[in-house]
């Protein structure tokens, strides 16, 4: 179906309830505004989904107030899930999210260390980058090439990366597949994505509290020695006022003190 046509698919009122359904997701949940389950998800998925949910709530596509801030939820969303880093990390939120439903529900919880290897690209991407080492070591050690030899070869036999991640076996937790389940999880996703960041907010604001005091004590010294420059320049400026005053002053030999004369008791 093109998506023209898939577009006419859609009725006014189901593109408004889309956009307020974006809406009232948590931004810090891509899976939830993308409607999808929480796993690492297949690059077509993604893009079925966003292509999908793009043609509801564009801007262009509805007439709505926030359509444009849905759609820039929908558009951050989809970039997220495309980003290995924050992926993985969200897929340990979600283990994490997993074990904590299943405590509350009254569950013994086991887990699995599970580990996989990267893909080609990255494999090759890894290759590269330590070949691109080792060159440049053996450009900074030429006299030392026959060690310099024996580590290229090591570096190369360096084909597999290796990563480990601590999951939960859904298939051991049938409540995990419930309605019930789902929600459980999907509110602590959301519990602990806040802490998280209020944690990384807290801080961000201790760096910047720890950068301000660090600016204003700069700023305190940079004024300091400003001051000192001008309170030195003007006292050079007065030095020969001050000599020309001292030499009248010996000219008329000193300043008499008036004797005071006491009155006995």
């Amino acid at each position: 179906m093109g998506d023209q046509d898939l577009e006419r698919y859609f009725s006014q009122s189901e593109k408004q309830l889309e956009i307020e359904r974006v809406l009232k997701c948590f931004k810090l949940d891509p899976f939830s505004i993308l409607e999808l389950p929480y796993g690492k998800p297949e690059p077509k998925q993604i893009k079925t989904q966003y292509r999908k949910k793009s043609l509801m709530i564009h801007p262009d596509k509805v007439k709505h107030d926030r359509a444009q801030e849905a759609f820039s939820m929908l558009k951050k969303a989809e970039s997220e899930l495309h980003d290995d880093t924050r992926i993985k990390f969200l897929l340990s939120v979600i283990e994490e999210a997993k074990v904590e439903a299943l405590r509350d529900n009254g569950y013994k919880v086991k887990t699995q260390v599970v580990a996989t290897t990267t893909d080609a690209l990255k494999q090759k991407e890894q290759q590269e980058k330590e070949e691109q080492e080792q060159q440049k070591k053996e450009e900074e050690n030429d006299n030392n090439k026959e060690g310099n030899d024996d580590e290229s070869i090591g570096s190369k036999r360096k084909k597999t990366v290796i990563e480990s991640a601590t999951v939960v076996d859904a298939g051991q937790y049938p409540f995990l597949k419930t309605p019930s389940g789902q929600e459980a999880v999907k509110a602590k996703v959301k519990e602990i994505l806040i802490e998280m960041e209020l944690r990384r907010r807290r801080q961000l604001k201790k760096e910047m509290e720890a950068e301000g005091a660090e600016a204003r004590k700069a700023e305190e010294e940079v004024q300091t020695r400003k001051r000192q420059r001008e309170e030195q320049k003007q006292w050079e400026a007065t030095r020969d006022q001050r000599v020309n005053s001292w030499r009248d002053f010996q000219k008329k030999g000193g300043k008499k003190v008036k004797k005071v004369k006491r009155s006995g008791l």
